[in-house]
Formats: structure tokens, C-alpha cells, sequence
């Protein structure tokens, strides 16, 4: 059975020792500049303000999506650099292993990561504030329901810059943010254009607050705003169930070509 056919547990484990030994002085020097940013800011915020206690959920925030996405879109630049692309292509495991050890290390292994080091550094930070400052902010706890669905939010929108990673050669995370952003506006012009058009009765002016009116084919049809609430909610599971594992699996097929012409 050829190589790209199996999945070897094994395979995948060295795959992803390699990947992280590879980075660990980068992420040593990241981790120690980040721990002293938090703390100044820690420091400062129960210095000069009352104690925070949502301090590190904001932080926590910032730091995963803001460290996770860009490390989302480099995580394949070995495979478009010309230096690195051969020792790449010639690493002794299947498309998929390659795939699904850096989706692991760019979803849950950040993820894991950024808990658990927030977690280490609110200890630290706190407790030097404690001891020269006689206050402190709350200590990060991990097991909140904001804390999950923050982490459950960055997996959906990793997934964009994941694809961006392996679809552009680089400057991969301005180039998808730019598509995005170009996305969501022609999106919203198309909605626009086709709400005015197709739906809204424009003689009637602006729809009011606590209603939307609309005509269609002569006919006037009042929406509720808690009709409104009903649709929502019926599309809102969509948003957890399409966007990454379509995005994740387009990215597999993209790499399967890439790997393929390269090796041409």
C-alpha cells in the first residue's frame, strides 16, 4: 500500500514532534515577550484601576486570535518556499498526515497552548502584583463558558486563514484578510441590491424598528422581529457546522495539487 494511501499513528506523532521542535526557540522568545506585555498591562490595570476581573478573558482573546490566525497563515510556508519545498515534499508520511498535523497544531494545540500558558502567566503576573502592590486582578480560569465559545469561535474563522495558508505563496494573512473583506462587501451589495429590488416596497421608505414589511408580488407581508429571531436561530447552528470543515477540507485537496505540482 503506498504511503499517501495510510495513516500511521507513529508517523503522525514524529510529524508533529518535528513540526513543534522546529519552532521552539521562536515560540520560547514569543512566549517570554508576551508574559512581559501581560504583566505590564496586569500590573497597570490593578496599579491605576480597580482590579479586574475580565482581564485575561479579554487578553485571551486577543492573543488566540490574533497568535493563531497569523500562525494559521504560515503554517505551510515550507511548502511554497523553493529552499524548503523539496525536504517537504520528501518527508515520509501521507498528504493527510502532513495536513492533519499542522490543523492539530493551528486549532487545538494554540488553543491548549494559549490556555494553559494565560493560566502560568496570570499566576506569575498576579502574583508579583500581590506582593509588591498589595492587589491584584482576577487569576484566568480556563473553565468558563465564554472561554470555550471564544475557542470554539477562533476554530471557524482559523479555518479562513488555514486555506489562505496553503493557497497563497505569500503574504498569506493580508491576502486573506483582503478576501475576505472583499467578500463580505460584495455580499453586502448583492444584498442590498437584491433586498430593494426583489423584497422592499421603497415607496414605503425605511422598514420600522419593531417590523420589517415587505412586498412581493403585490402582496404585503409583515416580519416580526421575533420571526426574525425564529430564522435566526434555525441558520445560527450553520455557522458551527459548514464553514470549517469545508474550508479544512478544500485546503487537504489544495495541498494533494500543490504537492503534485511542485513535484512535476
Amino acid at each position: 500500500m503506498k504511503t499517501a494511501d495510510i495513516i500511521s499513528p507513529q508517523r503522525l506523532l514524529h510529524l508533529l514532534k518535528r513540526d513543534l521542535l522546529s519552532n521552539r526557540n521562536t515560540t520560547v522568545i514569543i512566549f517570554g515577550a508576551i508574559t512581559a506585555i501581560i504583566y505590564l498591562i496586569s500590573a497597570v490595570t490593578a496599579y491605576s484601576y480597580s482590579p479586574s476581573d475580565k482581564l485575561y478573558t479579554s487578553l485571551f482573546t486577543k492573543f488566540l486570535f490574533a497568535g493563531g490566525l497569523i500562525a494559521s497563515s504560515m503554517i505551510f510556508k515550507e511548502m511554497h518556499m523553493k529552499e524548503t519545498a523539496q525536504n517537504y515534499l520528501l518527508l515520509p508520511a501521507s498528504n493527510f498526515e502532513k495536513f492533519f498535523a499542522r490543523l492539530l497544531i493551528s486549532t487545538v494545540g494554540f488553543a491548549a497552548l494559549s490556555i494553559f500558558g494565560l493560566s502560568l502567566i496570570s499566576y506569575l503576573c498576579e502574583g508579583i502584583n500581590t506582593l509588591i502592590l498589595n492587589r491584584h486582578n482576577q487569576i484566568f480560569n480556563p473553565f468558563t463558558k465564554d472561554i470555550w465559545m471564544i475557542t470554539a469561535h477562533y476554530f471557524v474563522v482559523q479555518s479562513l486563514f488555514f486555506l489562505g495558508a496553503v493557497y497563497f505563496r505569500n503574504y498569506n494573512f493580508i491576502k486573506t484578510i483582503n478576501v475576505i473583506f472583499l467578500s463580505t462587501v460584495f455580499i453586502l451589495i448583492i444584498g442590498v441590491f437584491f433586498t430593494k429590488i426583489v423584497y422592499f416596497d421603497i415607496s414605503n421608505g425605511f422598514p420600522g424598528i419593531n417590523d420589517i414589511t415587505l412586498l412581493v408580488q403585490g402582496n404585503r407581508i409583515t416580519l416580526n422581529l421575533k420571526n426574525i429571531d425564529t430564522i435566526t436561530s434555525i441558520i445560527k447552528p450553520l455557522y458551527w457546522i459548514i464553514p470549517a470543515p469545508l474550508f479544512w477540507t478544500i485546503a487537504y485537496f489544495r495541498i494533494k495539487e500543490e504537492e503534485v505540482k511542485n513535484a512535476i
